[in-house]
Parts: C-alpha cells; sequence; structure tokens
C-alpha cells in the first residue's frame, strides 16, 4: 500500500499544463467517479484524498472554467468521502456532448459508442497517457515491488475497464481482464511492463524506488539460481561417485585389481583418493593426455564390469 500511496501522491503533484492533456485526464476521473444525479440535477464525484481532490478541481477550472464545491461525506467514523459537484442544466450538458457520454440507468457516466470511439479514442483531441494517469489515480493500484509484481486499474463498470483495456492495448501494454471481489479490473503482472506504465504516466521518483527494487531481486534471482544448479551438479556427481565407489568395490571383491589394467586402475585410485571430485578434476589428477570424455569412458568401463560380475561371475578384462 504504501508504494501505491507514494506514486499517487507524486503523480498528483505533476498538473497538466497542456490543454489537450487536461481533458484526456479529466475525462478519465469524469467516468471512474463521476454519478450523475436526475433529480438534483448535478454530477459529482466521490474521491478519497484531498491532493486528488486539488487535481479534479484544477482540471475543471481549466477545461470547462467551472467552480465547483467540495463537501466531506463520512461513511464511517474513520472513513470519509470527498463529493465534488457540478450542478447547472447547461454545464451538464456541455459535459456529456464534449466528452461524448451518456448515463446509464444506475447514474454513471459511460461511453457512447460507436461515437465516443470516433471521437474522442481514434481522434488526435485525446491523450492516452494523460487518461491512464487519470486513471490509475481514479482507480489503480500498485503492489509493493517487494512483495509481488501487480499493477491494476478496478471499477464497477464494465464498459469503463473495457476501453481502459482498450487503450492500454493501444499503448503496447499486455494488459488482461478479470473479475475480481465484484470488480472488473484490467491489470498488468510482468516487472518491465509496470516499469514502463508508470514511466508512461510521468513517474519519475517512484519509478527509480522499483527500478532498484527490481534490479536487485534479478541479482538475488540469478544468484539463488546458481547456488541451486551448483547444489544439483554438486548431488549429482556425490551420486555417481557413490554408485562409482560401489561398482570398484565390487569389481575387487569378484575379479581383483591385478586382473585390471592400467588405465583403469589410474582411474580406480584417483576415484578413491579422491571420492567427490568431478570427472574434469579426476583428469587433472590422472593428468597426461587423458580427457574428460577418457575418464567418462573408462569409469563407463568400470560400472559395467561390475555389472557383469553380479550377473555372471568373476572374470578378466583386456583393454
Amino acid at each position: 500500500m504504501y508504494f501505491s500511496s507514494m506514486a499517487k501522491q507524486e503523480l498528483a503533484r505533476i498538473l497538466p499544463q497542456d490543454s489537450l492533456k487536461q481533458k484526456s485526464e479529466l475525462l478519465a476521473f469524469i467516468m471512474m467517479r463521476g454519478f450523475f444525479d436526475q433529480s438534483k440535477g448535478l454530477l459529482f464525484l466521490l474521491l478519497e484524498d484531498l491532493v486528488i481532490i486539488k487535481v479534479v478541481y484544477f482540471l475543471f477550472k481549466k477545461v470547462f472554467q467551472y467552480e465547483v464545491t467540495i463537501q466531506t461525506l463520512y461513511k464511517t467514523k474513520k472513513k470519509k468521502y470527498y463529493m465534488v459537484t457540478i450542478s447547472g442544466t447547461e454545464e451538464l450538458k456541455e459535459i456529456l456532448e464534449k466528452f461524448t457520454l451518456k448515463v446509464n440507468s444506475k447514474g454513471k457516466l459511460i461511453p457512447e459508442y460507436p461515437s465516443f470511439k470516433k471521437n474522442i479514442l481514434l481522434s488526435e483531441q485525446f491523450d492516452p497517457s494523460s487518461f491512464l494517469r487519470g486513471a490509475f489515480l481514479a482507480g489503480g493500484f500498485v503492489n509493493d515491488p517487494e512483495r509481488m509484481y501487480h499493477l491494476e486499474i478496478s471499477s464497477l463498470n464494465r464498459d469503463e475497464i473495457k476501453m481502459i483495456h482498450r487503450v492500454l492495448q493501444k499503448a503496447s501494454f499486455s494488459a488482461k481482464i478479470s473479475f475480481w471481489k465484484k470488480r472488473w479490473v484490467a491489470y498488468i503482472k510482468k516487472s518491465e511492463e509496470i516499469f514502463e506504465f508508470l514511466r508512461f504516466i510521468g513517474i519519475q521518483r517512484a519509478l527509480l524506488n522499483l527500478q532498484d527494487i527490481i534490479a536487485r531481486k534479478d541479482i538475488l534471482n540469478t544468484v539463488n539460481r546458481l547456488v541451486n544448479c551448483e547444489t544439483a551438479n554438486l548431488d549429482k556427481t556425490i551420486l555417481s561417485a557413490s554408485r562409482q565407489l560401489h561398482c570398484i568395490d565390487i569389481v575387487e571383491k569378484s575379479i581383483g585389481f591385478d586382473n585390471l589394467t592400467e588405465s583403469l586402475m589410474e582411474v580406480i585410485q584417483a576415484r578413491r583418493e579422491h571420492p567427490y571430485a568431478n570427472i574434469q578434476e579426476l583428469a587433472a589428477i590422472v593428468g597426461g593426455d587423458i580427457s574428460k570424455s577418457g575418464i567418462f569412458h573408462r569409469l563407463k568401463k568400470i560400472e559395467k564390469l561390475a555389472e557383469d560380475c553380479l550377473s555372471n561371475g568373476p572374470f578378466s578384462i583386456e583393454e
């Protein structure tokens, strides 16, 4: 929660100065947090953070030159909301027409397809990064990267999430949609895409923090993989060495070392003196021109000889 809050607080302090960006960001707030009360003839947005309230106030002032009223609502003794209200028939009509929105049966402002897609999403009068920035501030969350990589934007309305998902895909993010705890969610799981999304919407300080965490976790994962690989190789070496020592004991009891060639005896002596050495180390111990494949070939001969001893009885070997 701390990382998500830190990212939003930083983002809310970066107020867009370009009119296109202001409009696109305000659209996200109105869609995701806006409700239309027909009986009272007013539009209101429910928000939870005073810093974000300042962003919405600023955007309405810049895009429509409207004065908005702000009220505090208490859901419980500890939980409170801030209600940003816009009233006036002409003002509400202008907002709906400017953003190509309509009011559904529940009072939510939703896109009016296909005109919305034609007039907003596919026009030059829409800035994807600013829209996603507003959507993240209005309904986004990013997990503490120390725990897991997960960024989402959620809403009770499926059409809103479908639009957000479409914008994410258009911006080359491989986002997915799911339904979780009665809410629709567009989410990203990959660390590199979360990093790119935060960069895309304009976050900087929290991004550096995320970059440090990703780099540190990648190093730790690499070290763990190397350790696990080394442990697996060591286990394999010990298992092979134990089997080879057992085969050497069988050959000694069944045939006797006097019946073996000098080259096999060199490997047997090296293995007994260095029971946990790998094949490359055994080749260095035996010395001469023998290679790893040569050591491997002789050890296999000893194992085969032991198997034959158990199956057929003792015999001598010529190399």
